[in-house]
């Protein structure tokens, strides 16, 4: 049975190697592996995220790229960015 949801997380990495991110959440233990694909571009941002952004993501099981979770779309989050102190 595959299980699959929507939740914030954070970017821990950017891989242009591999043209994807891996994403945490404390829903997604092991982290989530976000395909350039699945990310929602805006018209003014490139499409790739970066270390510390928030983005919304709905994800499903099984994973990708090592890792047990796979994000289907990505969204990044500015309204809710991390800033010094909080």
């Amino acid at each position: 049975m595959t299980r699959g949801g929507t939740t914030f997380g954070t970017v821990v990495r950017w891989d242009d190697d591999a043209s994807g991110a891996v994403i945490e959440a404390p829903e997604l233990p092991g982290g989530c592996w976000a395909d350039a694909a699945a990310v929602e571009q805006s018209t003014t941002g490139s499409g790739e995220l970066r270390a510390g952004q928030v983005v919304e993501v709905d994800w499903a099981e099984p994973g990708a790229e090592g890792l047990p979770f796979r994000a289907l779309r990505v969204v990044p989050r500015n309204d809710l960015q991390q800033t010094v102190g909080g």
